[in-house]
């Protein structure tokens, strides 16, 4: 089976058509088949496996599905997880962005929205979502902004606005 490739690029989360250069970050990237686990290829297992040129590599892959994920080794920097499908002997470029801070707590936010947490410990979920909130009012913008979690009451409502047939699973 001949090799295809993936070109790897991480993008600057603050500025996403430029490489990344907001720090001096070496980055890692797993790389995952459809069914969860790491993808190993020609003795070379994509586990926390350093891009040759900081942000930048190719690494051979054989034709297949993939789920890339990237990070820099402090954890402090990760990326979106990226999905690519790439075919015989096919080059297939990959740009990873970076997550903003305001993005996870958005994302945490939202699920601690959900019944089997909101209900089994309200209060603390209170606490929670209000410390939260009050931590992102000191961090700097996203570029790409989390769309803003809904409450449980907002919901509610939105559910109340759709017809049945809609929130029925099929």
């Amino acid at each position: 089976m001949a090799d295809s490739i993936i070109s790897i690029l991480v993008r600057d989360k603050d500025h996403p058509c430029s490489p990344y250069f907001t720090t001096g970050h070496w980055f890692y990237i797993d790389v995952f088949t459809c069914d969860g686990t790491y993808l190993t290829w020609k003795g070379i297992t994509y586990k926390r496996y350093p891009l040759r040129e900081r942000i930048h590599d190719q690494i051979k892959v054989p034709p297949g599905c993939y789920i890339i994920r990237g990070y820099a080794p402090c954890l402090n920097v990760t990326c979106e997880l990226a999905m690519v499908v790439v075919g015989c002997d096919e080059t297939v470029c990959v740009n990873l962005l970076p997550t903003g801070v305001r993005t996870c707590i958005g994302r945490l936010v939202t699920a601690l929205q959900l019944p089997e947490i909101r209900n089994k410990i309200p209060q603390q979920v209170e606490a929670a979502v209000k410390a939260l909130k009050e931590v992102t009012e000191y961090l700097p913008r996203d570029v790409f902004p989390p769309p803003l979690p809904l409450s449980v009451e907002e919901m509610l409502k939105e559910a109340e606005k759709k017809p049945k047939e809609e929130c029925v699973e099929k």
